[in-house]
């Protein structure tokens, strides 16, 4: 923790509060008592001859409207200074007030705890963690300034992200997933929290959770059967699409990773050159999350039509195309 400062003047001495008026009258009077002073010394050499208490009253005259002027300069200078202090202060008043207008609005949120909490933590502990909460505090003041234009992008793979809006959603989970036989994310803690998050949606919430896979040789689909089985278990609706049976028109464009939730709101990895995921992005934009769930729709439909990896017609689709079913592929399509 810093040190304390003194409360010490130089030399150790305690500085009174008066000090500096104190100074200052001395100073005033010193002034009037020169200016007194030169007045009547000089109305003696200019006028010897007069005699008469004249030029001790004149001399007190000057003296005493010097120190009247001195006193009224200094009380404008006050009244400025306060003028100053009072407009900050109105200022500060109407900035305070319409934040608290604009917390009231989130009295049910956390944004009163967190500013009664923030206050708390900044004066108790190290150092390094009053900057660890400046900065947490700067980082989520980032993300909402970022939110109002209904997008924010985070470096790296933002799990958080990812668990507070499954907690969020009202009505419904779509997700696309390419690049999910090799890399082994389903068996990461990270997407263990994602699916227990969703299940418990499901369970308690009713939210319809729709997952699309898509692997590029139809002869991959046997490798997301022990996948979509157990995330079928949990509820999720799951189906496989290969990208070599797809038509032609559904092949074109980009096949990203994202997620809608509530068909609103999308959240998307970006990866880099590498194919690392070198970011996050989130948006809430009509004009771009239309297309994705358009996207989605257009290949979730695509995938009932898809034979099952044993090679044998998806009985999931064909009784989807009677009117039969929901159109889940029990074997993963």
């Amino acid at each position: 923790m810093d040190a304390p400062t003194n409360p010490l003047g130089q030399g150790g001495r305690q500085r009174r509060p008066g000090s500096d008026s104190a100074r200052q009258l001395t100073l005033k009077l010193l002034v009037t008592v020169v200016v007194g002073g030169v007045v009547y010394v000089l109305t003696n050499v200019l006028l010897p001859k007069e005699e008469g208490p004249w030029q001790l009253v004149l001399s007190v005259l000057c003296g005493g409207t010097v120190l009247i002027v001195q006193f009224m300069a200094s009380f404008v200078n006050q009244l400025s200074e306060l003028k100053d202090v009072v407009e900050k202060r109105f200022a500060d008043i109407g900035e305070a007030t319409k934040l608290f207008n604009e917390v009231e609005k989130l009295r049910g949120d956390g944004v009163p705890r967190l500013a009664e909490h923030a206050t708390k933590v900044v004066s108790m502990g190290p150092a390094i963690l009053h900057d660890f909460a400046h900065e947490e505090i700067n980082r989520l003041a980032g993300q909402m300034e970022d939110l109002t234009n209904l997008s924010a992008e985070s470096p790296g793979e933002n799990h958080d992200w990812l668990m507070t809006l499954t907690k969020c959603t009202k009505f419904s989970i779509d997700a696309i997933s390419t690049s999910v036989v090799d890399d082994g994310f389903w068996s990461t803690e990270p997407a263990n929290r994602y699916l227990t998050a969703q299940r418990e949606a499901i369970m308690e919430r009713h939210i319809t959770v729709r997952r699309l896979f898509i692997v590029k040789e139809n002869q991959e689909r046997a490798a997301l059967t022990p996948i979509c089985e157990e995330q079928r278990e949990m509820g999720i609706q799951v189906r496989v699409v290969a990208l070599d049976r797809l038509p032609a028109h559904l092949r074109r464009g980009k096949m990203i990773d994202f997620i809608l939730f509530d068909r609103a709101l999308s959240y998307e990895i970006h990866p880099d050159q590498l194919g690392l995921n070198s970011s996050t992005g989130v948006n809430a934009r009509p004009e771009l999350v239309q297309p994705l769930q358009r996207r989605f729709e257009q290949l979730w439909e695509a995938a009932r039509e898809q034979t099952s990896p044993n090679g044998l017609p998806d009985p999931a689709g064909l009784r989807s195309l009677t009117g039969g079913g929901n159109g889940d592929d029990p074997a993963g399509a």
